[in-house]
């Protein structure tokens, strides 16, 4: 009987490994998907701020032609000037003259104040593409890992599948039946350890005269409170339980 009680305590070990196992295989497509998401993400929000960078400098083409064309207009204004031939129209053309040379100095003011604008942003921008550049490339690093972890789980898997499907014939059919019943109905536990008189499974003490015959393993015996198969490890026990 011990020699069965040790064939369901690796079946179980076996298991729970390939549960660990699925849950990590089902897991890897959610956190590579999540990188994925997370580099794309990083690189649309680069190309925004690139993009608001090209409007900058959209904007700065557009005052200095609106400056070329204030300055040419304050050329043309100052050869009509010398053509005036009344004190009015002279006058005229003088004030004509600096509200149009006030304007071209606003335009230089705002110009110039967009290319300290635009000065930071190139600045900014070689930074964040640095930055973008190092994050993504340790991005893919972690997606090649959990893609190579996922095959290692597969491989895995298939390791246990086998030896699952070469221990489970030793196993007695009665016994390996009330393991699958037990396994599926809590929680994948179906084999636990009983120390200093309790159950590890559900952490409730057993009858004196049931810890004994542990000790003697010539029997299957279940835990009275959760109904899962108890055994014992001789090794396990402090202070000279036997």
């Amino acid at each position: 009987m011990q020699e069965q009680l040790d064939y369901l305590v690796t079946l179980q070990e076996i298991d729970r490994a390939i549960q660990e196992a699925i849950v990590n295989a089902e897991a890897n497509p959610k956190r590579i998907e999540a990188i994925v998401i997370e580099i794309q993400e990083a690189q649309d929000s680069f190309q925004l701020f690139l993009q608001g960078v090209d409007d900058l400098k959209k904007q700065r083409k557009g005052l200095e032609k609106e400056i070329d064309e204030l300055d040419q207009k304050i050329k043309k204004s100052q050869l009509r000037l010398m053509e005036v031939k009344n004190n009015k129209e002279y006058k005229a053309m003088l004030t004509e003259i600096e509200e149009t040379k006030k304007g071209k100095g606003e335009k230089e003011d705002q110009l110039l104040e967009l290319l300290e604008k635009l000065e930071e942003k190139t600045q900014k921008g070689k930074e964040l593409k640095k930055s973008l550049e190092k994050n993504t490339e340790e991005a893919q690093n972690r997606k090649g890992e959990l893609e190579k972890e996922g095959k290692d789980v597969s491989r895995k898997l298939s390791a246990l599948d086998r030896k699952r499907k070469e221990l489970i014939p030793r196993i007695d059919s009665a016994l390996l039946k009330q393991y699958e019943f037990l396994k599926d109905r809590l929680k994948g536990v179906a084999v636990v350890e009983v120390k200093e008189y309790a159950c590890l499974g559900c952490h409730m003490q057993i009858p004196p005269q049931l810890y004994n015959e542990l000790h003697r393993q010539d029997r299957i015996i279940a835990c009275p409170s959760c109904l899962r198969i108890l055994y014992y490890k001789v090794n396990s026990a402090a202070g000279g339980e036997d």
